[in-house]
């Protein structure tokens, strides 16, 4: 049990990374003189949070089966 604690821990700190990777890098900003213009994806920012959200349940599940002592 230990093993799939390590798993969803790394799996889940590994999702959120590329999730946040993926938000941050989602927009495209273009800038001449005094205009500026920024444009999203929202698919793309919807695929992110996912990711983070299941980032953080695997941050999570992983925890909770490592601090349980081993029957």
């Amino acid at each position: 049990m230990r093993i799939i604690g390590v798993i969803l821990l790394v799996g889940g700190i590994f999702l959120g990374y590329m999730g946040y990777n993926k938000y941050t890098e989602n927009k495209a900003n273009v800038k001449i003189g005094d205009l500026e213009i920024t444009a999203k994806d929202q698919g793309n920012t919807t695929v992110a949070f996912i990711m983070m959200a299941a980032g953080l349940v695997g941050i999570v599940g992983g925890a909770v089966m490592l601090s349980r002592k081993a029957s």
